[in-house]
């Protein structure tokens, strides 16, 4: 398969009315339904923003889709190890209840440019990277979160791209959702920090 670039092979198109996703199929259901199905619905509701990355060259193609939304995190909700690793940078006088992150909702590959060498999940990572660090970017943005299915590849996956997980452990992150402990945790919150990659 032929290079792709995300950043100048492709056009990001936000997700419409109008978006033909029939074609899109990632492999997981979930993520497929989503954005066939509630992604404009989510966009119109202002609850998250989807994007799709179209190729520029021959037959267009679905590469991948994803939704944005704000979010936060809150130093209340995170244990005093965790919140010391996050604060470690700031100044003393910064240090805050909360601090503003971009959250990835949800992010898919299309089958089709899987396990093809191209890494166009890490390249949409960095695409994001490149929105919020650049000059001309409009609003703060200091972290980048995920609430990650907790699945060895997805979070292998994320931790390749630089994200770690907010809380040690999973007991720490039950404990702060008010999960009981006997119930398996179907996701794990990660974050990666913005700072690391400001010149």
């Amino acid at each position: 398969m032929e290079r792709i670039l995300l950043a100048s092979d492709c056009t990001i198109y936000p997700i419409d009315s109008k978006t033909d996703l029939s074609s899109f199929q990632c492999g997981d259901s979930d993520l497929d339904e989503f954005f066939k199905n509630d992604a404009y619905l989510y966009s119109k509701q202002l609850l998250g923003k989807s994007y799709i990355a179209v190729t520029n060259s021959g037959s267009p193609k679905i590469v991948c889709a994803f939704t944005l939304a704000n979010d936060s995190i809150k130093s209340t909700m995170i244990s005093k190890s965790s919140r010391n690793r996050l604060e470690r940078k700031f100044p003393n006088a910064k240090h805050t209840r909360t601090y503003p992150a971009l959250l990835i909702g949800r992010l898919g590959v299309n089958g089709e440019f899987q396990r093809s060498g191209l890494h166009l999940g890490s390249q949409v990572i960095d695409y994001l990277i490149s929105w919020f660090i650049h000059p001309d970017n409009k609003t703060g943005c200091r972290f980048i979160v995920v609430d990650a299915y907790n699945k060895p590849d997805t979070l292998s996956f994320y931790q390749k791209n630089g994200f770690r997980f907010l809380y040690s452990d999973e007991m720490f992150e039950k404990e702060a959702f008010h999960i009981d402990k006997s119930q398996l945790l179907k996701t794990r919150m990660m974050y990666l920090d913005l700072i690391d990659f400001v010149a």
